[in-house]
């Protein structure tokens, strides 16, 4: 029976709140529980009423007393922003336990925490790049993110025993070369127990009206990057072809007004649903079980879990050759266009909606692929043989 290691998990929150990097850490950090690691998590507070520390599910959790949310921060800053007066000294009293932290956002932990968890206690140092180098979401952005990685993060990449990438598109663009040799590519994971084809989509579609209309279902949020308005220009041209078509739009964002705008000046807002009240994961399956297919033609993303979440549900999906996009959908699954090419996005959504038997044959080959490759339990492994290396 090998040795017990104990594993501090950084990152600014932590399950219950719903943001992605944190069902990640919430879904590898579990497994890696029953793996036998000692997993711990330090994290603020994201609500009032939560406990200072608690175990769920085999992980300890511990929120650093003091510490508060941000949620109202000035462009570029994504909301919301830890406060953690007292970060430094919890950290050093979780040295004392674990031999390994693994930070999961490099834009919140800075070079005094590297150099306590390296110089001062002398301990292992992960980190994993959820987000790519920021290219093409808008340029203030791009600038901050770019100086960041350039003048702190390059210092962070130095400083890690290892570092895992969400994609390899996401290692290339974020990292110089000297640092691939401690890289290794981990792909994020969806649960396919939860989202599968036998999900059942008859509430979603006896509420949208839905019945006998092929459907193209699409969730993201409402900002540039996700390219949203190069579907809708492309729902144009198949209503030409499948005039009863429907495109239902999940989601939330800055850009909803123009949204709105656009479609009606397209002239498709018949065609075309925007919901936006939040929907509770257990009703996001209903939404991949009633659609034919899902699209989302990205202009910048590192991975997209959507994408494995339709594949699980069966649904061929189609995205552009942007990030690590290209790395989760193989031909066999869907297809892949270019970014901002509304014509080809067209041509591929009218292949597949006029197509029953491609539609069937591509989601079954989704579900494979998913099964084979983008489940939490390959996530937990990738991390298993990542601290293997260095521990």
């Amino acid at each position: 029976m090998r040795r017990k290691h104990s594993i501090c998990m950084l990152n600014p929150f932590y399950f219950p709140y719903p943001g992605g990097t944190e069902k990640h850490v919430y879904e590898v950090s579990r497994r890696l529980a029953k793996m036998g690691y000692d997993v711990n998590v330090l994290c603020a507070p994201h609500a009032k009423g939560l406990p200072e520390e608690e175990i769920i599910e085999g992980v300890r959790v511990k929120r650093i007393k003091w510490a508060t949310a941000l949620f109202e921060l000035p462009k570029p800053l994504p909301p919301p922003m830890p406060v953690n007066p007292l970060q430094p000294l919890e950290i050093h009293a979780m040295a004392k336990r674990c031999e390994l932290f693994h930070i999961h956002n490099r834009f919140v932990y800075n070079l005094l925490d590297v150099a306590l968890v390296k110089k001062i206690e002398g301990r292992k140092l992960a980190l994993t790049l959820h987000n790519a180098r920021p290219v093409g979401i808008e340029p203030v952005t791009d600038f901050f993110g770019g100086l960041y990685d350039d003048a702190i993060g390059s210092s962070i990449f130095r400083a890690c025993d290892a570092i895992a990438a969400n994609s390899r598109n996401t290692m290339e663009t974020t990292l110089e070369k000297e640092f691939w040799g401690k890289c290794s590519v981990v792909y994020n994971g969806v649960d396919e127990k939860f989202f599968n084809p036998r999900n059942r989509g008859d509430t979603v579609i006896d509420n949208l009206g839905l019945e006998g209309k092929k459907t193209v279902f699409c969730v993201a949020r409402f900002v540039e990057q996700k390219g949203l308005v190069y579907l809708f220009d492309a729902m144009k041209e198949v209503l030409k072809r499948e005039k009863d078509a429907k495109l239902i739009l999940l989601g939330r964002g800055p850009l909803e007004k123009e949204f709105k705008a656009r479609v009606k000046k397209l002239g498709i807002e018949r065609n075309v649903d925007i919901v936006t009240e939040k929907i509770p994961e257990g009703d996001l399956a209903q939404f991949y079980a009633a659609c034919d297919v899902f699209a989302l033609p990205s202009l910048w993303e590192p991975f997209g879990m959507v994408f494995t979440e339709a594949m699980a549900t069966g649904k061929p999906v189609i995205g552009s050759t942007a990030g690590g996009i290209p790395e989760i959908i193989t031909p066999d699954v869907g297809f892949v266009v270019p970014p901002r090419d509304s014509k080809t996005l067209a041509d591929r959504l009218l292949r597949l909606l006029e197509d029953a038997s491609l539609r069937k044959k591509m989601g079954a080959a989704a579900r494979k692929r998913v099964e084979k490759m983008f489940t939490w339990d390959h996530t937990a492994r990738g991390y298993d043989e990542l601290y293997k290396r260095i521990l």
